[in-house]
């Protein structure tokens, strides 16, 4: 859709303005969209509207007594993800269908077949509630922030909690980008938030595992942590420098093919390098981590912790030569 005026007609359907899904009525979410394809102007026909916060676009309001504009394109008032609502059951089915565009193509084995399944309901719940993603964030740091200190304590019930606490952070981490999406609350502050605290607590939560087990896996853990820290590092600083601060997809390794999208680049699947690609990727080794921790057996997920480090480390250093040769 090209800058320009759509109209929106709500004759008929005077219920179906103020029908609320995924915390936002369906006229707003209908605008939000339209000016995310480039609408500049909406004229919506209909009585009795609800109330509109500033959108993205200018909005005129015409009651159903007018004629309709011959100039605006019209765009269907009553389509959310696919479904035509016009009632409690349709509403239901139109919430269900817009939640599930949260499955992304570039999603990792984790977030397939394990935490989508428990994160979106919980999100679709926080949304009704009007939770923020940043605010889920916070939570999400402090969740994280605890299940480190857990894991160093290293005992048998210290680690087991600081994997069900693992296990709830990556979850929490995908509720809030899902949150953002379905509500149109994306923001460069919220990614920046997001992705720099991950790499935080990720590291910290593998020096604090090898304090916790103790013996050589302490120092061993504790270089790890530093240099897959410097590895994050160079990332944040590089797309912090394409004006893009947060944004970690849009960082390209050497090896990474420019016009690649992000299915292509982030490919997880029973292939020998999707596998092995797919225990780099936040979601899965987070997971085997919590696993780990939960069954008694940390020093194995310990072992990937220190082995992605190693990989990602390694990867920089290539990395930052290859670019400057």
């Amino acid at each position: 859709m090209s800058a320009g005026t759509v109209y929106v007609d709500y004759q008929g359907r005077e219920r179906v303005p103020a029908m609320v899904i995924g915390g936002m009525t369906v006229i707003e979410r209908v605008l939000r969209e339209a000016a995310r394809a480039g609408a500049a102007r909406a004229i919506v026909r209909g009585d009795e509207l609800p109330a509109l916060p500033p959108l993205g676009l200018a909005v005129d309001v015409i009651p159903t007594t007018m004629t309709p504009p011959a100039e605006a394109m019209p765009i269907a008032g009553d389509v959310i993800a696919g479904v035509t609502v016009h009632d409690a059951a349709s509403r239901r089915a139109a919430s269900r269908a817009l939640f599930q565009t949260c499955r992304r193509p570039h999603d990792g084995l984790g977030d397939r077949y394990v935490i989508r399944g428990i994160s979106l309901p919980i999100s679709r719940v926080l949304c009704r509630f009007r939770v923020t993603p940043n605010q889920v964030t916070w939570v999400n740091i402090v969740v994280g922030l605890v299940a480190c200190a857990f894991a160093a304590r290293g005992d048998r019930l210290s680690l087991a909690i600081a994997g069900v606490l693992a296990f709830l952070q990556v979850v929490l981490d995908s509720c809030d980008g899902e949150i953002a999406r379905i509500r149109h609350m994306t923001s460069r502050f919220g990614m920046l938030l997001d992705n720099l605290s991950d790499d935080v607590i990720d590291n910290l939560f593998v020096a604090m595992l090898g304090v916790g087990i103790g013996g050589i896996w302490a120092p061993l853990a504790i270089a790890a942590a530093c240099a897959r820290g410097a590895s994050a590092m160079m990332i944040h600083v590089d797309v912090a420098r394409r004006g893009k601060p947060g944004d970690v997809l849009a960082f390209r390794w050497f090896f990474d093919k420019t016009d690649e999208d992000l299915g292509d680049r982030f490919e997880t699947g029973t292939s020998l390098f999707g596998i092995i690609r797919a225990f780099g990727r936040r979601d899965l080794y987070v997971l085997v981590w919590a696993v780990t921790c939960v069954v008694g057996a940390p020093q194995i997920g310990l072992v990937l912790g220190i082995a992605l480090s190693a990989a990602y480390f390694g990867l920089a250093i290539v990395h930052v030569i290859v670019v400057r040769r």
